[in-house]
């Protein structure tokens, strides 16, 4: 039980890390080497070890560069953000304190290390194991290097201070994350309500639908049989006749699409993690030319605004109707930010690699402060209006590409341009 629960909490926890994973391999890219020189000549300390920070240097640069990994690694990322925090935090910030002889400089250093791992983890659960796993192996490290008799009764006095650091920060973190779960649950208790209320009207439409595919298209040859004999019948365009014909047809295409649409607003609604039961191989050229066909855009100018041409085809492993979801909230946004700013088209565009296949979703209208960028996938993070979006939008679509074993990241330039890269493995 205890096992499966610390499996989800590291899933999840990684989930909610990978856009921070950079900014931890920055500041641990810069503060071992800094804090190095700092406590080696500036103010020297007892002890300081060179290839300690060396290792912290090493563990972080893959945080740094996570973006680039291949597709096949991106999936290990859960285990290495654990190992990479329990080494650069616990364990070096515990060992280090005690071959200092629990100084007040590496007293309060520890401190500061174990509050940074309680904002870099979000699951209170993943937090304590982390703190005691990686404190252990400090201590272990610190058993085979030196005396531990002093040690030993100076760090039992200093244990509750970092134990209340862990756990009233994990309980902050925890009563956040209930928060954030609420909202979540109202959101998807309002849309299951809408969803009812929706779906009646539309099956009562497709079961009414039902005798006009059966028997429609007949009446349509029969009052073309009638005009052709020459028959006293009101004359219908043939035009007009073939667009009958197929009516009922398209109406009960409609109905099933909106069921669709109501599927995936569900989706958004409400899940932070989604099955994979259904998911097989599809062409993204496919994918991309139904989200098109079946984008509800309100006017000819806004489809034009849509520019797309077929590029390299790829196949990818997963479920159609969440990357057109994904599509479908890419368009809606930069539609919105292209009309509102009166400049600048959307540009559709699709790459095989070696290891990673590329869809890029880009529009020349006028980008994202680079403020709000590095927040455009939290949850309920928007820079709209509240009649205009919720933030569950992009977050969610992080998750369905995550949920592929790809990745979806934003780059944009104030007043030229704002581009999503959506990456997929290569098909399975």
């Amino acid at each position: 039980m205890i096992v499966s629960r610390l499996n989800q909490s590291i899933s999840e926890s990684a989930h909610f890390s990978r856009h921070n994973a950079p900014m931890v391999g920055v500041l641990g890219l810069v503060s071992f080497p800094l804090y190095y020189f700092i406590w080696q000549f500036v103010f020297p300390q007892p002890y300081e070890s060179v290839w300690l920070r060396i290792g912290g240097v090493l563990v972080c640069i893959p945080l740094l560069f996570y973006r680039l990994w291949p597709a096949r690694m991106q999936r290990y990322f859960a285990g290495y953000w654990v190992f990479a925090l329990s080494y650069a935090l616990p364990f070096f910030f515990t060992y280090m304190l005690l071959r200092n002889d629990l100084s007040l400089v590496w007293s309060m250093s520890t401190m500061a290390a174990l509050f940074m791992l309680v904002l870099a983890v979000y699951d209170w659960l993943l937090v304590i194991c982390i703190a005691v796993v990686g404190s252990l192996l400090g201590w272990m490290a610190f058993l085979l290097t030196a005396d531990s008799a002093a040690a030993f009764s100076a760090y039992m006095q200093q244990l509750p201070i970092y134990a209340f650091v862990v756990i009233a920060g994990s309980i902050f973190n925890y009563t956040a994350n209930m928060v954030k779960e609420e909202k979540l649950n109202a959101h998807a208790a309002i849309g299951r309500n809408i969803a009812h209320e929706l779906r009646t009207p539309l099956s009562g439409m497709k079961g009414a639908t039902s005798g006009l595919v059966q028997y429609l298209p007949h009446l349509v040859a029969a009052h073309r049989a009638a005009m052709e004999a020459g028959l006293d019948v009101r004359r219908i365009r043939s035009t007009r006749l073939d667009q009958l014909s197929d009516a009922a047809n398209r109406i009960q295409e409609e109905i099933d699409f909106s069921h669709t649409i109501i599927d995936m607003l569900l989706l958004s609604a409400g899940q932070t993690t989604i099955k994979q039961d259904n998911f097989r191989n599809h062409s993204i050229n496919d994918t991309i030319r139904r989200a098109l066909e079946r984008y509800p855009f309100k006017s000819e100018r806004e489809r034009h605004l849509v520019q797309w041409q077929e590029g390299e085809d790829f196949e990818y492993y997963g479920s159609d109707l969440l990357v057109t979801h994904v599509l479908f909230n890419l368009t809606k946004n930069a539609l919105h930010s292209v009309i509102s700013a009166g400049k600048g088209v959307i540009h559709i565009s699709s790459s095989r690699g070696v290891d990673t296949n590329r869809l890029i979703f880009m529009d020349t209208g006028p980008g994202i402060p680079r403020t709000q960028v590095k927040h455009i996938f939290d949850y309920f993070y928007t820079s709209k209006t509240v009649d205009q979006g919720t933030g569950l939008g992009l977050s969610f679509c992080r998750l369905v590409m995550q949920s592929l074993h790809g990745g979806i990241r934003c780059e944009s330039r104030l007043g030229e341009y704002t581009l999503f890269e959506l990456s997929f493995p290569r098909g399975r």
